[in-house]
């Protein structure tokens, strides 16, 4: 059975695929680096994972022509296999599986970064990464407010109505949130260090290169930057550059500290053991249903 969004929507339980993103990166699983093509300024990527007895791979692609005929900029699909026998056990849309493990791994790191919950979340973007992400953190942390900033004002408002937030310019959103997420595609930084109170965290998903979210002041700030993969920071986003430390979820989760300074920051490109972690959760959220 192919799982589209609507299907894969009702399925995710939010603070149970935090956790099942902790137990994949905590268990036997592996990601190779992932194969990519291009043709006629389309990209298609494979990225596969495997482990805890599964392959998971997430083939997916950018049509940069789509949104003329009224199809998707980003197609893809999802597959898990039994890793004994090559049986496939599922299917899924790649788009909105890839939103929501991206917005559970940022509540994992908020987790390792201390985070307990209530305050201020404020949302930079609303593309399906912020929504995702006003989803996962809003019911996993329970925030008092929600705040969101996009360059266009109507996406904001609509965005901050669906989730009992407001829209607010992007200065306010950086000096009054005890949470920041930049989750853009912008080539200039949005999030400014000089604006941010002391212990504000930081989460930053925008990539790959040549987007860039956090201004050197803020990296400065953080010292050390919690990060989902090391590799995969340094080759896709210049938002790491210079930082003190850079130490990985799994590293985190595994009892190494990330020595923070003022700011805690955590900055992700993607890896394919996420994409693992959201097929075995709606394989064995499907397997429990009724």
């Amino acid at each position: 059975m192919f799982l589209d969004a609507e299907k894969i929507d009702k399925l995710v339980d939010p603070a149970k695929l935090v956790d099942d993103i902790a137990r994949v990166l905590t268990g036997d699983a592996e990601a190779p680096l992932r194969a990519s093509l291009e043709h006629r300024g389309s990209w298609l990527g494979a990225m596969p994972a495997g482990g805890l007895g599964y392959f998971a791979v997430k083939i997916v692609g950018v049509y940069p022509a789509n949104p003329i005929r009224g199809l998707p900029l980003v197609r893809g699909v999802l597959l898990l296999f039994d890793a004994e026998t090559g049986d496939l056990l599922l299917e899924a849309d790649a788009a909105p599986a890839t939103g929501w493990r991206t917005a559970a791994a940022s509540a994992l790191a908020l987790r390792l970064m201390g985070f307990r919950g209530g305050g201020t979340l404020g949302i930079i973007g609303a593309g399906v990464q912020g929504e995702y992400h006003a989803r996962v953190l809003g019911t996993v942390y329970g925030f008092d407010e929600i705040l969101v900033y996009s360059k266009t004002r109507a996406k904001a408002e609509e965005m901050a109505k669906r989730h009992g937030g407001r829209a607010v310019e992007l200065e306010e959103l950086l000096r009054r949130s005890d949470v920041v997420v930049a989750a853009t595609s912008s080539r200039e930084p949005v999030v400014r260090g000089e604006l941010l109170r002391e212990g504000t965290m930081v989460v930053s998903v925008g990539a790959p290169k040549p987007v860039r979210e956090l201004d050197a002041e803020t990296v400065k700030r953080a010292g050390c930057i919690l990060v989902d993969t090391r590799e995969g920071v340094l080759a896709e986003t210049d938002d790491v550059e210079g930082a003190g430390e850079l130490v990985e979820l799994a590293e985190a989760l595994k009892g190494r500290e990330c020595r923070f300074g003022e700011l805690r920051i955590y900055k992700s490109v993607g890896t394919a053991l996420f994409d693992l972690a959201i097929a075995l959760h709606l394989y064995e959220r499907l397997q429990a249903s009724p």
